[in-house]
């Protein structure tokens, strides 16, 4: 399902969005502007796995693929479609990189001193790779950092890294050298036995030696031996006094980096033993395209959790950055999104409708990303590869082969798609801030996502605070307390308490541990949050102000008041104040960014019981009506209260409203204002109660699981989620 959380890289990750990022949706929301495509087919796809686009950035400088019956391998340049079949690899493993410039921070013969400083090194900012070599008659371990377009980059990463005490007390035998991609050619050679040989040759006067593929002046692929790999001129130059004195009669010129390449070296960087290598290519970063196509089944990215791919991947400078693109058949990319985006527990039609969604979706981009349609994350819509696929899915695209959904003037439309539109999906002015003719809100089932979930209780702990308990931990034990709730004890030591009712160590870590058979008392309970309801929260308004904060949201002082003054056809928030100031965004939905990641715009701000704290300098009180919470204490008569049973925020008397202080609730007086010694709020005094996931645009994928229950086919779904469409097969 959409709304499942994306594992990035940590030291790479950069996402940006030049829209709004749809935090829990399966398809991101950007502005509404027609796309000039011309064509409503697309025999293949192009996925950016990783790419450095302006919209969208996840970068790796290094790819690790397998494939079990090895590669062939094929070229082409940027200005051709056409890919020139190269070579065949036997190896089932190979790394991938670019010929650009490296810190070599540390050559040994011994390789367990290289791999501990691998091993730190890999836990910086940039990537490390270790590389064997024959050097003066032994072997030797080179331990490289980053892989940068720029000398000064790696300049700047290098000194970075020596900073390091653990770095410097492992490299203080070696002086970090600055590698780059000027070459030395010592010429084209018969077979690679013979380059191999002549490689050598450098190897024993102790120079780096690498045998290159490379495409001779007739076009076909031979084998060349490159000597150096420098960063300037002037090593380049003693370089080839060096290599003159090993091989005087071997005339050299400067490698031919304008034509596709691929230099051969051994990688050690994961392995156990020295003798475990496996082949580390680094490609031109040129108009150079390397394509690599299984010889058998699909190919494992380890860098994309090491899922297994349909098609070709193909390696490219892109930005001065490896971009890695999967290139596959359009239906074969179709099954592996129906596999991420649902499930086989859904019925044909609710699949077959995402099918045909998700088709028209890529087929709309054109080339997004320039040189790719689509990314494989939610910026877009999901796709994991064969990892997802399963047979119904497979099914259901088969059964709408090149369906496609237009508008009543015959264009394909944006079929934006959430996971669960919490009842009412969204009219565009809540997400985008204008009208879409075949986008309008409509009334959607999908309350399944909630069925069978389980209950939790919130309870009370010793110290005034509340959080929420897994149902399954507590048993009631059928005594009350004097104010009449339930108490119950924990069937487990150490039993979580958690601030809200679902389960993320991240998100929603515990606040407290129970244990065995430790009592409390039941304020309520509540279903575990779904995709169709949840809670989020409780959160204090500094809490609130740094949220704001990180989102780029200027909040003059303390944060005293939040509150929600618009509402859109379907009820979602489409403007809030902050301190009575509107919350500047780029869009409505931008809200859920806003506000820490909230699942969806369709919410209430909700008391969330009992606070505790003191201030000396508190700005305001909380106050709360008989319904919900005041969203601010002001020192005119009347506030607004944002209740979870009002759509709209209603103004009342200060004077019937109570205050929550740290010694219990009483009745405040009409000046409400600043005071010294008031209790300030702290703790937990915020609830986003909510439905819905994602921006609730369009297709609910729930929702249309709803309809194929009820009957509905794969068309009358797609008909009923966007207006005036007809679907047909291109």
């Amino acid at each position: 399902m959409s709304g499942r959380t994306i594992l990035l890289h940590p030291k790479r990750l950069a996402v940006v969005v030049s829209a709004v990022l749809a935090i829990g949706a399966s398809t991101s929301v950007w502005s509404q502007q027609a796309h000039a495509v011309g064509t409503k087919h697309l025999d293949s796809i192009r996925v950016a796995l990783l790419i450095n686009a302006s919209t969208y950035k996840k970068i790796e400088p290094l790819v690790s693929l397998s494939s079990p019956g090895g590669f062939d391998v094929a070229v082409r340049s940027t200005a051709s479609s056409e890919a020139k079949p190269w070579t065949s690899l036997a190896d089932t493993n190979i790394r991938m990189s670019l010929d650009q410039y490296s810190v070599m921070m540390l050559e040994t013969s011994d390789f367990a001193a290289a791999k501990a400083l691998y091993t730190k090194l890999n836990g910086m900012a940039e990537e490390s790779y270790v590389l064997s070599r024959n050097r003066s008659g032994k072997t030797v371990y080179q331990v490289y950092y980053g892989n940068l377009p720029t000398k000064a980059e790696a300049d700047s990463a290098a000194a970075a890294a020596i900073k390091d005490a653990t770095v410097a007390t492992l490299t203080k035998s070696s002086v970090p050298v600055i590698n780059g991609p000027l070459h030395w050619s010592a010429g084209v050679y018969a077979t690679e036995a013979a380059a191999q040989q002549q490689a050598a040759v450098y190897a024993q006067a102790g120079l780096n030696a690498d045998l290159v593929l490379q495409a001779d002046q007739a076009g076909k692929l031979s084998y060349y031996v490159w000597v150096g790999s420098e960063s300037t001129d002037v090593k380049l130059a003693a370089v080839k006094d060096a290599a003159l004195k090993a091989a005087p009669n071997i005339p050299l010129q400067p490698a031919n980096i304008a034509s596709p390449y691929l230099i051969r070296r051994s990688d050690v960087s994961t392995a156990a033993a020295p003798t475990a290598a496996v082949t580390h290519y680094a490609a031109g970063t040129g108009e150079q395209r390397t394509i690599f196509k299984p010889k058998q089944q699909t190919i494992a990215v380890k860098e994309k959790l090491d899922r297994s791919y349909r098609g070709a991947m193909e390696i490219s400078a892109f930005h001065d950055r490896l971009a890695l693109v999967n290139e596959i058949p359009m239906e074969q990319y179709l099954y592996g999104v129906v596999g991420a985006e649902l499930n086989a527990q859904w019925p044909l039609e609710a699949l077959k409708a995402q099918a045909v969604a998700a088709r028209t979706y890529a087929i709309y981009q054109g080339n997004k990303y320039e040189i790719a349609n689509v990314t494989d994350t939610t910026l877009d819509q999901a796709y994991y590869g064969v990892e997802k696929e399963f047979a119904t899915g497979i099914q259901a695209v088969d059964a709408t082969q090149d369906e496609v959904i237009s508008d009543k003037r015959g264009n394909l439309i944006s079929p934006v798609f959430a996971s669960n539109a919490g009842g009412q999906t969204a009219d565009p002015i809540e997400v985008w801030g204008n009208a879409v003719d075949y986008l309008r809100s409509v009334a959607s089932p999908d309350q399944g996502a909630e069925q069978g979930k389980a209950i939790w209780y919130q309870i009370q702990l010793t110290d005034g605070r509340t959080g929420f308990v897994h149902s399954m931990y507590l048993k009631d034990t059928g005594q009350k307390d004097k104010s009449g709730k339930a108490i119950f004890e924990s069937t487990e030591q150490d039993v979580n308490v958690r601030l809200a009712p679902y389960v993320d160590n991240t998100a929603n870590p515990a606040i407290a541990k129970l244990a065995l058979k430790e009592k409390v008392t039941v304020q309520g309970q509540e279903k575990e949050s779904n995709a169709y309801s949840w809670i989020r929260g409780p959160y204090t308004l500094s809490d609130i102000k740094s949220k704001l904060t990180a989102a780029k949201i200027t909040i003059n002082g303390e944060l005293t008041s939040l509150e929600i003054t618009k509402r859109g056809p379907s009820g979602r928030v489409i403007e809030m104040k902050a301190n009575g100031v509107v919350v500047n965004v780029k869009n409505p939905d931008a809200l859920r960014t806003a506000l820490g990641g909230l699942p969806s715009t369709l919410f209430e701000i909700e008391g969330a019981g009992s606070y505790t704290g003191t201030s000396s300098n508190a700005p305001t009180l909380a106050m709360l009506s008989k319904n919900g919470i005041v969203s601010s204490a002001a020192t005119s008569d009347s506030v607004y209260v944002l209740s979870g049973k009002q759509m709209q925020p209603t103004a009342v008397k200060i004077a019937d409203l109570m205050t929550i202080r740290s010694t219990g609730i009483s009745k405040p007086s009409k000046s409400v204002g600043p005071t010294n010694g008031s209790s300030t709020i702290q703790g937990n005094p915020i609830m986003f109660r909510g439905k819905g996931f994602g921006h609730g645009l369009g297709m609910s994928q729930w929702g249309a699981k709803g309809f194929a229950e009820q009957g509905y086919d794969y068309k009358k779904i797609l008909q009923t989620y966007y207006a005036g469409v007809t679907i047909t097969k291109e």
